[in-house]
């Protein structure tokens, strides 16, 4: 992905299109929008196969715009990074797709309860940066937050979906609040490993 952003911005600054003193932006801006894209491709392509095209969107987007904010565990690398999100999305596809056949009103409680459990747990650890994005002082404050007003408005819609009967955009909405609550829980553990060392 790195070297094809950067035979793509050569290719422009060769063209006069991009100064050459802009080019590490540029690649930088290439390879997160061709990262985005190959992302949301798969998140599409694994929707159809499992026939939850709507339900992998929601769930991808509502999952995205949470863990922006929130933060959490990241893979060291682009490659595990996506090896990751593949098995993540498979297998929260997967839930899905059991409890929508299985239709029981319980779950659908059982998911409300927990959501709001992984709500507060996300608001109270919430932000937690990477070593490649340290947050100062200011921005910990705006991405609490955000992470929580975020989740929380979530939850809320989440919620008025179950009354409403909207099975199963509010379950892709549950687990995008689970998915970003684990993966934030991990890092917390990985960072108080840190320190014992």
């Amino acid at each position: 992905m790195e070297k094809f952003s950067s035979k793509l911005i050569e290719f422009f600054v060769s063209n006069d299109l991009i100064k050459n003193e802009d080019k590490e932006i540029y690649e930088y801006a290439a390879n997160i929008i061709l990262s985005s894209l190959i992302h949301i491709a798969t998140v599409m392509i694994l929707g159809l196969c499992f026939n939850l095209l709507i339900e992998s969107l929601v769930f991808y987007f509502a999952y995205i715009v949470i863990r922006k904010f929130a933060g959490g565990y990241h893979a060291k690398t682009p490659t595990r990074c996506y090896i990751i999100s593949i098995i993540t999305i498979v297998l929260m596809l997967c839930i899905i797709k059991w409890i929508l056949i299985i239709n029981y009103l319980s779950i659908y409680y059982s998911l409300f309860f927990s959501e709001l459990v992984c709500v507060l747990i996300l608001c109270f650890l919430s932000p937690l940066d990477t070593e490649n994005k340290l947050l100062n002082g200011k921005e910990r404050t705006i991405y609490k937050i955000v992470s929580c007003v975020t989740s929380i408005a979530i939850s809320l819609f989440s919620t008025f979906l179950i009354v409403i009967g909207v099975y199963n955009i509010c379950v892709s909405l549950s687990f995008s609040i689970f998915t970003s609550t684990v993966l934030l829980i991990v890092r917390k553990v990985q960072l108080l490993q840190n320190l014992r060392k």
